[in-house]
């Protein structure tokens, strides 16, 4: 294993700069082409967009030489069998050590042959982190993608409150789930949001972890592929920066609507929401999760969903797969119970690796 490098952040902007279109073309071994039909749907739109990324005093001022990327670790909780899997924590690839969850290990694994050319992004459930979506060493989640091709990473967010909780005495509760997902997103406080949120900075967002963690990568594993998923003459831009096309938004719970709402916001190849999304009220799923055509993503081809049964935490999947207009087919409501219970079921029960790999298949 690779000694685990300082904490001592990296400029992830001038990280970049430091490498040459060319230099990264070079590297690059992202697969086969991505499907176009996805990059003629209209993305967010621009009034959407930040006039810049992460404000100039919340990066470091100077750069410092890249370090090894860290080995997942092979025993243990969080253990994954094989070789190109990667932990990077968010202040790793260049962001402040400050940030909500900016220690957290975050797991990036690329195919060793045979790549498609796409990222799988997860997010984790509220109180959890990307540790947990390793059900076993030799089977998870993360390894059935990776056997399918994908790229994987698993970024550490904001997600040590359940939105659920957050929104529960909200006013506007369907606002409230919105406008707090967009927040914990683009790590800019939105107008309706949680309360609790409202010192949120831009570093904390998704948007700015995901593509630090892309352009770290692709620096500290130059022929991994990773600068497949991303531009980087859009680096003051990060939701222009990431190649969206290529992005199979996933996740558990809190984690799935949060993918639910990248489709929304961004034309993706797919969602997968699993035991997820869970904005509901007394059974009637959240506003936004109407499909109503403003989604970039098309929730009746490329969202896709798994649940199981009995699913006390988050009831409301099955209603809000219904306001999706998800089809049949992919709705995915039987999943192996183990230990873990129905919730955890989705993420947590190496019995439902076939699951995965329908969901994920091509």
């Amino acid at each position: 294993m690779l000694p685990r490098m300082s904490r001592s952040p990296i400029s992830w902007r001038a990280s970049l700069g430091a490498l040459s279109v060319c230099a990264l073309t070079a590297c690059s071994d992202g697969g086969a082409p991505v499907d176009a039909s996805t990059s003629d749907v209209v993305d967010v739109p621009a009034s959407d967009v930040p006039a810049s990324d992460v404000p100039a005093s919340d990066v470091p001022a100077s750069d410092v030489p890249a370090a090894p990327l860290r080995r997942c670790p092979t025993a243990g909780r969080g253990a994954v069998e094989g070789d190109h899997c990667f932990v990077l924590t968010p202040s790793e690839s260049g962001l402040p050590a400050a940030g909500a969850n900016a220690d957290e290990d975050q797991y990036a694994l690329r195919p060793t042959s045979a790549a498609r050319g796409q990222l799988l992004l997860f997010f984790n459930g509220s109180g959890g982190s990307p540790r947990g979506g390793v059900a076993s060493a030799s089977t998870s989640f993360y390894s059935v993608a990776r056997a399918q091709g994908l790229h994987v990473l698993a970024v550490s967010y904001r997600s040590d409150e359940a939105i659920g909780v957050l929104c529960a005495t909200a006013a506007d509760r369907d606002a409230c789930f919105l406008q707090t997902r967009t927040t914990v997103l683009t790590g800019e406080y939105q107008d309706g949001a949680a309360a609790s949120l409202r010192g949120i900075a831009r570093h904390e967002g998704v948007y700015a972890r995901l593509l630090a963690a892309l352009v770290a990568l692709a620096r500290r594993d130059p022929s991994g592929g990773w600068d497949a998923f991303f531009d980087p003459a859009m680096l003051s831009t990060p939701l222009r920066a990431v190649r969206w096309e290529r992005v199979m938004a996933s996740g558990h719970s809190q984690g799935g609507g949060h993918a639910a709402l990248l489709g929304r916001r961004h034309a993706l190849a797919r969602v997968i929401a699993l035991a997820s999304p869970c904005d509901s009220s007394r059974g009637v799923a959240a506003q936004w999760l109407v499909h109503d055509g403003s989604y970039a993503t098309d929730p009746t081809t490329r969202f896709f969903g798994l649940g199981a049964p009995g699913d006390a935490i988050c009831p409301g999947y099955p209603a809000a797969w219904e306001s999706l207009r998800m089809a049949p087919a992919a709705r995915i409501a039987d999943a192996v119970v183990c230990g873990e219970g129905a919730h955890g079921a989705p993420i947590a029960c190496v019995e439902n690796a076939g699951r995965w790999e329908r969901l994920l298949q091509p």
